[in-house]
């Protein structure tokens, strides 16, 4: 059953697109697994409904776990060693620096109850499995619900199979579920339609010869647009007679999933055909000008790709996604079938070097852009490309473009704060050309995986690589080599934890002064920016605020009064923030502080969010604002425990103040004051705490002041039913749904669904913002 236009990448449970149709056995069963048990699995083979089940399930229990449910689509991760951070990203955990993202994923699951669904397991198979054999153990309010076409295979695995739509017996003239979905499905593709004695026969025929696997039958259902039931019938019935000949070996289950391929592929023109074909290459979603850039050719030109992709979008193999939007996606079942065509075609190779290149080039436009106004949108960009550049990573693995690749993709990895996965793959590629001759696009690569490196907290790894890159630059004889492999040594050196902290301060400031002049020989504008931003912290770790401030100053005036870039200018802001805490200016830091929280918190840059909000909640105990101060810890912690566990990235002398201030907050307000205010900041979004954070107020947003003190009951919206109203306070109460029902003396289905409706209009995903809603933080 297919979600339309749903967009799964953010660990949100899916919104249902179309009505859902049967399955009452197994929503039953799941509901009663997850009641005994932590390790579900739904399997089944592919089309049959899997995800749709584990949708509905994930909804309707989301209530039972305290902290709600998450939803983690893996079909776009191709490399296993990425579960981890792919679990991690749906979760809202940034990736770590200084410790493994599987260590980070256990610590925070091991303090939640949560259902964590893992969708489409089957090509990830043994990491699935020993990520749940990792986490349950060690995380006890975790439960773990899979969908896989086999199983995980792992300790405590409960399997829930999924077959195909129970079928019309001969002779019964009942509605079975596969006959309601063919009904509601060409009902809203061809209004009017319904079944009645004349057509019955043909529409029994046709679930039977689909064998009653969901997809198929809502392909088939797109088709009554042009073809009457009983042709729609005999047109099947041909491609099954020649499948029965040629795929004998095949199961009967993707025997009949074939034939739907086969025989929409057949209505097709030859034109669509090779279309759907090239797009396979594609992971997630993609846009018009990807499409162009890759699938267009001699034989199929730029030009009448458009109509065709329509084409396709009418003939529901391909999805579009919103309303409004200009993105597309295959559904998997359909993109594996197009991969199988383009395989026998002899094209893959050819069309996955254009993939490679089409995303190389949007990578290359970012770095030659990335300290500049264009730097925000075409970063947001990237991020809704990343199953593609992870898949372009892939596919340049296979051949000798991976260099290329990741020697332009730093910006990205720089931005989203991904160093794991940038010293995984730049690690990769210089193993694979290990031997090669010299090149620039080996030597970035070097300059960046010495800097993820390093932030990954193996300072004399990264210090060693940048002695090879400097190497490197040497034979190269090129400025700008020579630059960058001068800004990893300055880095590495910068970092490396000396026992005289000083003397190591002074050295990595000389370091970077000195790569700003080889940045600016070189005429890297973009590199001698970084530069300059590593200059003013080493001005201000070495105890020179007011340098510090002149640095950051020049590079801001560098990038111009009417810049938009976010990344530089952010952390510059910061910077200068401290710098005037230092000097005893507390006006001028908290201005710079706030602005810098806004520009950081347009990246979701987690590290700078924090650092910026602690510094903000210091300033507000100096001005004798407690509320706003309590609100703003409790903010930058959540924040620092996603980071990992050393707020204030393990430095002592910032992490003595930061409890100094603190505690000053605290014996101002009272414990108890304190604890509900610093609560009321954990439990805000990052977006919400940077709202917060640069609009200056003394308590989160939408709260009023009182609020941010007392425990009063706000009012239930009024979109709320008499009834809804009654079993939301009752859910704020702490009562379970079973104990609603006792008290209420209804069933505990229907609490069940007076629960899902509650979180569905208050745009809510776990019954604890219910509680706080009614409760007042």
């Amino acid at each position: 059953m297919a979600f339309g236009s749903a967009r799964w990448c953010d660990g949100r449970v899916p919104a249902e697109m179309t009505s859902f149709v049967g399955r009452a056995r197994e929503l039953e069963r799941a509901r009663e697994l997850l009641a005994r048990t932590r390790l579900v699995t739904l399997v089944g083979p592919g089309g049959v409904g899997k995800t749709r089940i584990a949708v509905r399930v994930a909804a309707r229990a989301a209530g039972a776990y305290g902290d709600g449910a998450r939803f983690v689509e893996l079909s776009g991760l191709k490399d296993a060693e990425l579960l981890p951070q792919a679990v991690s990203e749906a979760l809202g955990l940034p990736q770590q620096t200084s410790r493994p993202q599987a260590d980070a994923l256990t610590e925070y699951v091991a303090e939640r109850e949560l259902l964590l669904v893992l969708d489409t397991c089957e090509h990830v198979l043994d990491a699935c499995a020993d990520l749940a054999d990792l986490l349950l153990p060690r995380a006890p309010r975790l439960t773990i619900l899979a969908t896989s076409r086999q199983p995980l295979a792992a300790p405590g695995e409960h399997l829930l199979p999924v077959p195909a739509l129970p079928l019309p017996r001969p002779g019964d003239d009942g509605d079975s579920e596969a006959l309601v979905l063919l009904a509601e499905r060409a009902a809203a593709v061809l209004p009017g339609f319904e079944l009645t004695g004349a057509n019955r026969r043909h529409a029994v025929a046709l679930c039977h010869r689909l064998g009653g696997i969901p997809l198929a039958i809502e392909l088939a259902a797109v088709r009554l647009r042009a073809l009457p039931l009983d042709q729609l019938v005999a047109r099947l019935s041909d491609t099954f007679a020649l499948l029965d000949h040629g795929r004998m070996t095949t199961l009967a289950r993707h025997q009949t999933l074939r034939a739907t391929m086969d025989w929409s592929h057949d209505l097709c023109t030859p034109a669509e055909r090779l279309l759907w074909a090239r797009l396979s290459v594609f992971a997630g979603s993609f846009g018009l000008d990807a499409v162009a850039e890759v699938a267009a050719d001699d034989e199929l030109p730029a030009e009448t790709v458009l109509n065709h992709l329509v084409g396709l979008v009418e003939k529901s193999v391909v999805v579009r996604l919103g309303e409004d939007g200009d993105r597309y996606r295959l559904l998997d079942t359909l993109r594996e079938y197009g991969a199988e065509r383009l395989e026998e075609l002899g094209g893959t190779g050819a069309l996955r070097r254009r993939h490679v290149a089409c995303f190389r080039a949007m990578l290359g436009r970012f770095e030659d852009q990335f300290v500049s106004s264009s730097q925000l949108p075409l970063y947001q960009g990237l991020v809704g490309e990343r199953d593609n550049l992870r898949a372009a990573l892939r596919y340049a693995a296979d051949g000798p473009e991976l260099l290329g690749v990741t020697a332009v993709m730093w910006t990205y990895w720089l931005c989203s704060g991904r160093p794991a996965e940038g010293a995984y793959w730049t690690g990769r590629a210089l193993d694979r050309t290990r031997g090669d001759e010299p090149s620039p696009q080996r030597l970035m690569t070097l300059a960046w995986y010495s800097m993820f490196v390093g932030r990954e907290g193996d300072q004399a790894a990264a210090l060693a690589i940048a002695g090879t890159a400097l190497a490197c630059a040497r034979s190269l004889d090129d400025a700008r080599s020579s630059a960058w492999a001068a800004f990893a040594e300055s880095s590495a050196l910068y970092h490396q934890d000396h026992q005289d902290h000083q003397d190591a301060h002074e050295r990595g400031l000389i370091a970077a002064a000195a790569t700003v002049r080889l940045m600016r020989e070189a005429a890297d504008v973009h590199g001698e920016r970084l530069t300059r931003m590593h200059v003013s912290v080493a001005h201000l770790l070495a105890g020179q605020p007011a340098a510090a401030i002149e640095a950051a100053r020049t590079t801001l005036e560098l990038l111009g009064p009417d810049s938009q870039e976010c990344y530089v200018r952010g952390s510059q802001c910061i910077t200068k923030g401290l710098a005037h805490m230092m000097l005893g200016e507390p006006a001028e830091a908290a201005r710079s502080l706030r602005t810098g929280v806004r520009l950081k918190g347009a990246l979701d840059d987690t590290l700078g969010v924090a650092a910026a909000m602690d510094l903000l909640a210091w300033i507000a105990v100096g001005e004798g604002r407690m509320r706003r101060a309590a609100c703003l810890f409790g903010a930058c912690a959540a924040q620092w425990r996603k980071i990992g566990p050393q707020p204030l990235v393990g430095n002592a002398q910032m992490q003595a103040l930061h409890d100094k201030y603190e505690q000053r907050a605290r014996d101002e307000l009272g414990a108890g004051r304190y604890t509900a205010l610093h609560a009321k900041g954990a439990a805000l979004s990052l977006s919400a705490g940077v709202l917060m954070a640069a609009e200056d107020k003394d308590a989160p947003p939408g709260v009023p002041r009182q609020q941010a003190i007392t425990a009063r009951p706000r009012p239930v919206p009024s979109a709320l039913t008499r009834r809804e109203r009654e079993v939301a306070g009752l859910v704020a109460e702490g009562l379970t749904n079973r104990e609603i029902a006792e008290r209420l003396v209804i069933s505990r289905r229907t609490v069940d669904a007076h629960v899902e409706h509650i979180l569905a209009k208050l745009g809510y995903s776990s019954r604890a913002q219910v509680t706080e809603l009614l409760k007042g933080g």
